[in-house]
């Protein structure tokens, strides 16, 4: 078995320069050639990183050095390009949210199976020590039953990112068109929030009430949605989510999972009050949740080699490509909500 995964890069945009720098932390990989359609960012990639690089999917995905790509490029095309990955023989790792459509994930999931390859998603909840360790904690029942969470982004982009992202590394506008990003704040920030919370909880939505609109930017996409949805144990979670929220958040606030009996808060680190003393938590106060000081450090590297150590054992990966379809299900049914002004009920 050899000892480090040859990853090669499609698309070399914003993101993709932390999954470059995370490529190579990860001890488990090796950064081998990138791609991008655009000459100047994958010339620029790659002399940074020391690879080849090409324009050319096909000259990638031919590539006998080339053990899985890291795909990064907009929403609409993960679905086309990481079937074609698959189906070269090359593992996969895709950005989030895993595709636009439940019919355009469940190819992939299809391709993976058929070619005998992985699929994953670049999430970090499964990989982060301090998610894993309130997902142990709620598991010990330490705050007693779930009964309720919830999400909050309060974001102010600037009318810049929405041709060139946060750094202007590439001009497009595909953040701008429904069609192409799949949706707005909620696909293209809070989908993250809902893969930790669904991680760490352990619990699946069942039905999704949604409003959204768009009331301060000049795009297709949604600048402001709200959500209430049930889980499948009963609770009740919540999720506000704003891409033009004037002044952002002073106050910091931040996801929190409530349970009877205690709560926690999804902070850096994570913080926990218990009314009952459990799992070596104090009673009555609020206090850091521990995590493992052997713990490796989470982030864009841990994403990297968690995802390498599994292909290289033939394992599947911290982050199944279900995982990626459960946070989609959960968008479309609010995106479905809004638009028919109903609740959505989530097949089981």
């Amino acid at each position: 078995m050899p000892d480090k995964l040859r990853i090669g890069m499609i698309g070399c945009g914003e993101i993709a320069v932390q999954t470059a720098k995370g490529i190579a932390a990860a001890e488990s990989a090796e950064h081998v050639m990138v791609m991008d359609v655009d000459a100047r960012v994958a010339r620029d990639l790659g002399e940074t990183h020391g690879v080849p690089w090409t324009t050319s999917v096909d000259e990638i995905l031919s590539n006998p050095r080339v053990d899985a790509v890291y795909i990064a490029v907009p929403h609409y095309l993960h679905a086309p390009l990481t079937i074609q990955a698959l189906r070269a023989g090359k593992h996969v790792l895709v950005e989030k949210p895993i595709a636009t459509t439940l019919e355009d994930a469940d190819r992939m999931i299809a391709a993976a199976r058929e070619a005998g390859v992985k699929l994953s998603v670049a999430y970090h909840a499964q990989v982060d020590p301090a998610c894993r360790a309130v997902r142990e904690l709620i598991a010990d029942g330490a705050i007693g039953r779930v009964v309720g969470t919830r999400i909050v982004y309060r974001g102010d982009k600037p009318s810049s990112y929405w041709h060139g992202g946060y750094s202007g590394r590439i001009q497009t506008d595909w953040r701008t068109s429904r069609a192409k990003a799949g949706g707005g704040v909620l696909i293209m920030n809070t989908v993250h929030d809902l893969n930790t919370i669904r991680f760490v909880t352990g619990l699946e939505v069942t039905r999704v009430y949604a409003e959204y609109d768009t009331f301060a930017t000049p795009v297709e996409v949604e600048d402001y949605i709200a959500l209430t949805y049930r889980y499948d144990n009963g609770a009740i979670g919540t999720l506000e989510a704003g891409s033009a929220v004037r002044g952002r958040d002073p106050l910091r606030e931040t996801n929190r999972i409530y349970g009877e009996t205690g709560q926690i808060i999804l902070a850096n680190p994570p913080r926990v009050f218990v009314s009952e003393e459990r799992s070596g938590l104090r009673a009555g106060e609020w206090q850091d949740v521990p995590v493992s000081s052997d713990a490796p450090a989470g982030g864009r590297a841990a994403i990297v080699d968690g995802f390498a150590r599994a292909v290289l054992a033939g394992q599947e990966p911290p982050v199944r490509a279900a995982d990626g379809r459960a946070a989609l299900a959960i968008i479309l049914a609010a995106y479905r909500s809004g638009q028919e002004h109903r609740a959505i009920e989530l097949p089981r």
